[in-house]
């Protein structure tokens, strides 16, 4: 008895530290810290980047700038929802400028998404 009372608070232990990512649903492309740190303005090329983690989900040009956006949501069961764009500055010649997460507060024009978010 003293055992299974045991494994089962060690099981209750285990799902509960796992459970905000447990089947979340998932879109776009996560880009995590330790691979955003690789990349260096001045340094890093497009194409490094596209071998890396993948094509753009869209692209802008803004000011003589090239911008390529890596969209991501996830929609947790528990904890707050992640809703956010990696987001990668270009100059005329393809070097990196700089890189950096912003918050997206547009629809995604996936209703599933939409709706989490509260738009």
């Amino acid at each position: 008895m003293k055992k299974s009372l045991v494994l089962a608070a060690a099981a209750a232990l285990m799902l509960s530290a796992c459970a905000t990512d447990f089947m979340a649903y998932k879109t776009g492309t996560e880009i995590t810290a330790e691979q955003l740190a690789q990349f260096q303005p001045g340094v890093s090329t497009q194409a490094q980047v596209q071998a890396a983690v993948g094509a753009p989900n869209r692209r802008e040009s803004l000011n003589g700038k090239e911008l390529w956006y890596y969209d991501f949501n996830k929609i947790r069961h528990v904890g707050a929802n992640v809703n956010e764009a990696t987001v990668f500055e270009w100059d005329a010649s393809g070097k990196l400028l700089q890189t950096y997460k912003t918050g997206s507060t547009a629809r995604t024009g996936n209703a599933l998404i939409d709706a989490a978010n509260g738009r």
